[in-house]
């Protein structure tokens, strides 16, 4: 299945008629480069971090400026993980049997990989951080207020209460450059992932995606609606409903949302050259006049899934899923770098040190931690839990796995 028009014989009357475009006709779940884009936004992040960690370009990545501090390359990237996920964790929503499965689902994919991250980062990569700057592991453990052991504990949920373990990294550029010091900033993003799988579960036991799509779609709107208010008047949205008053909670939620809505509305969306040409306008534009939030967003959102469907690369994920563990290990790893005066080679060379290295780490987290885990997703749940929390699918809703596509 191809996104280029094709035309075919019609057996009855013997005329030729064209193949759709939609979204739902050109998206094949086995063959598409979702993989291959959330492999370039996980190296876009380890980029972005490169120029704070490594103190190249004043600590700012270049796109801050030529954006108007709207976005940056990880903000990009980050972004179009938040889309995509919105999408592949609405079917994963649609072939789940019930809520329970469907979060259990979830729970396996991000947990084990970010617990295994916690203890490797406690145990491996902050005592060779101790052992160089203090020459030997004395008083590792207990010496300062923000132990290793308390790292672990403190952040076992995904929220994350402590980012550096024992003082270390003062002497790094990321430290120079204003930044507090962390063994892994790229971990806050996952408690406002998970929180949106938790929505898209809390939406299904309740019934708002049963009874029409439409109601996510008037939720998106709503979500772009406070990403407007917050844009304009910041705050604004907090004061008036408190459980909306972390705008990154806002942004995070509506760039899911938009992946949610092209998930549900996939057989109404053309994936076309023309439309995807003006996107790239509208999004080159908005980031250039202070628009990104009102239109860019949206423009990314349709971008990213038209270079899914039109890019030729679909084995990208043929010895494993790396850009989770690429995304979770490459601040660290730069980090080490960094500490041991890596960026004195320069950027190009740091990048591609620090991005090969962290490939290596995340190879053995999807072969040791995240593959192993999912196959757990098939663990048979007690049948009162799936009794009790059967989902029942709308009418417009596809019930083939054929038409759904693989489980994520």
């Amino acid at each position: 299945m191809t996104a280029t028009t094709e035309v075919r014989a019609a057996p009855a009357a013997g005329r030729r008629v064209r193949r759709s475009h939609r979204l739902s006709e050109v998206f094949d779940p086995s063959r598409n480069s979702l993989a291959f884009l959330r492999l370039l936004f996980a190296a876009m992040v380890l980029l972005d971090h490169a120029f704070p960690i490594g103190g190249f370009h004043g600590g700012l990545d270049p796109m801050w400026g030529w954006t108007k501090n709207q976005e940056s390359f990880g903000g990009l990237a980050v972004a179009g993980f938040f889309i995509i996920s919105g999408f592949l964790v609405t079917r994963s929503f649609a072939t789940s049997s019930t809520t329970v499965r469907y979060i259990w689902k979830r729970f396996l994919r991000i947990f084990p990989g970010f617990w295994v991250c916690l203890l490797v980062t406690a145990a491996v990569i902050a005592p060779l951080a101790y052992l160089h700057e203090y020459g030997n592991l004395h008083g590792y453990l207990a010496a300062h207020p923000d132990s290793p052991t308390r790292y672990v504990r403190s952040n076992f949920w995904l929220q994350m209460n402590q980012y550096n373990i024992d003082g270390l990294l003062a002497g790094t550029p990321y430290s120079h450059s204003g930044y507090p010091m962390a063994f892994d900033g790229s971990l806050w993003t996952l408690i406002y992932e998970f929180k949106c799988y938790i929505a898209v579960g809390i939406l299904g036991v309740f019934g708002i995606v049963r009874h029409g799509r439409y109601a996510c779609l008037a939720l998106a709107v709503g979500l772009w609606s406070a990403e407007l208010a917050d844009t304009v008047d910041p705050g604004s949205v907090g004061r008036a409903f408190s459980p909306l008053a972390d705008p990154q909670m806002v942004r995070m939620a509506f760039l899911f949302s938009l992946g949610v809505v092209l998930f549900l509305f996939r057989e109404k969306i053309p994936m076309v050259g023309w439309l995807a040409a003006v996107a790239t306008v509208v999004l080159v534009v908005s980031m250039r006049t202070d628009l990104y939030p009102e239109l860019g967003m949206i423009a990314f959102a349709y971008i990213t899934f038209w270079l899914a469907v039109r890019l030729p690369i679909h084995n990208a994920d043929r010895y494993g899923d790396f850009s989770y563990g690429l995304y979770i290990y490459a601040f660290p790893i730069e980090q080490m770098a960094s500490l041991h005066s890596l960026y004195r080679w320069g950027l190009v060379p740091y990048v591609l040190i620090t991005l090969v290295v962290s490939l290596v780490f995340a190879v053995v987290s999807w072969h040791v931690v995240e593959k192993p885990a999912m196959r757990l997703k098939r663990v048979r749940l007690p049948r009162s839990w799936q009794a009790r929390w059967e989902m029942r699918r709308p009418a417009w809703w596809p019930t083939t796995r054929r038409a759904l596509g693989a489980q994520q």
